[in-house]
């Protein structure tokens, strides 16, 4: 007498629309593709925040720069400048911490003169460009006269002690973002803004 035990399994107990199979190769690869995707995005807006504070930055630090040279020019009646570099910008000009000599009764930075010799400036600021391109045009150039310094050479900014100051705009870029500020001539402060942030 042979006897056989024979394991069967009742289909028919599974509820309807289960499967005792797993995920196929195409799903999984989709899936995974689709996570990628989202990854891929979120790091793009990511990158694109990072330059639009980056840009948004220099260029308060810029105007405050401005700002405080203009002023400082004014109260100490000397000379003070932004020099534009092809790294960074400069907020320079005669040092106002120094009391004015007794025996020469000359300011100090002062020629016999009585200019002022760029090189015994005090630097007052600096702004490290980083990854940004500082560049300016002068008034009544062409839209497209951005004049960025190489390295080893300046573009200088005066104010006069009287309050006046060049008319200029000053461009901030980082790849097709940029950030375009035009200067008022009475007060060194941004007069009208332009920012253009590509993603």
């Amino acid at each position: 007498m042979t006897i056989s035990a024979v394991r069967t399994i009742n289909r028919a107990s599974r509820p309807p629309g289960s499967s005792s199979r797993g995920l196929t190769l195409i799903e999984t690869v989709l899936a995974l593709v689709i996570i990628l995707i989202v990854i891929g995005i979120g790091l793009a807006y990511q990158f694109d925040a990072r330059d639009k504070d980056l840009l948004q930055k220099a260029a308060v630090k810029l105007e405050a720069m401005s700002s405080r040279g203009h002023a400082m020019s004014v109260l100490n009646q000397k000379p003070f400048w932004l020099r534009v570099e092809h790294d960074k910008v400069v907020l320079a000009g005669a040092d106002v911490r120094r009391a004015v000599s007794e025996e020469t009764g000359d300011a100090s930075g002062l020629t016999p003169d009585q200019e002022y010799g760029e090189s015994h400036e005090e630097i007052y600021d600096t702004l490290a460009a980083g990854e940004a391109a500082i560049a300016i045009r002068r008034w009544g150039a062409q839209e497209d006269a951005w004049i960025r310094p190489e390295p080893g050479e300046s573009v200088i900014w005066h104010f006069q002690s009287t309050g006046l100051c060049e008319p200029i705009s000053i461009r901030v870029a980082k790849g097709e973002s940029y950030v375009i500020m035009h200067m008022n001539p009475l007060t060194a402060r941004v007069d009208d803004r332009e920012a253009v942030f590509v993603q």
